[in-house]
């Protein structure tokens, strides 16, 4: 098993990847390239379950270490290591990254929800049916006039 100082190492740089990812994911949704969405959600999803077993993983060593699982063990682990300025680092930089990728995953959120929505919007004024619709129930364009016309019709 690793040490806890190993262990925040390896940890610290999934949760680099992670928010790199999340980044991606961002550009991927603003540069309409939603091919891509489902291999980055795949990605997510696995380093997610990485995530979880490194912090497993972290209150395991805590405890057999004797201190508390979680955020208060961690504290008390640092404080109980007089020179743990390097975890201490690490530390802090895992907690700010792992509020970057909270907040950079609700935001991808919201951009995915905005993005459902217009076009759930657009699939409405396409297949509403009604007479001022722009397309048939066959397919085919409509004129203003109601009148049907094909693509490329002259």
């Amino acid at each position: 098993m690793e040490s806890l100082s190993d262990l925040l190492v390896s940890e610290l740089a999934e949760l680099k990847r992670f928010c790199a990812l999340i980044e991606e994911e961002r550009k991927v949704l603003t540069g309409a390239q939603a091919d891509r969405l489902p291999a980055i959600a795949a990605e997510k999803a696995t380093l997610a379950g990485r995530l979880s077993q490194f912090e497993t993983q972290r209150d395991a060593l805590l405890v057999k270490s004797g201190f508390a699982k979680g955020r208060p063990g961690i504290e008390a682990w640092l404080a109980n290591r007089p020179k743990a300025v390097v975890e201490r680092r690490r530390w802090d930089e895992l907690l700010k990254l792992a509020t970057a990728a909270r907040d950079g995953n609700e935001t991808n959120g919201r951009l995915i929800n905005l993005l459902l929505k217009q076009n759930q919007e657009a699939l409405s004024v396409l297949l509403s049916g009604g007479a001022g619709s722009i397309y048939g129930a066959d397919g085919q364009q409509r004129t203003m006039a109601g009148g049907k016309r094909s693509f490329g019709a002259v």
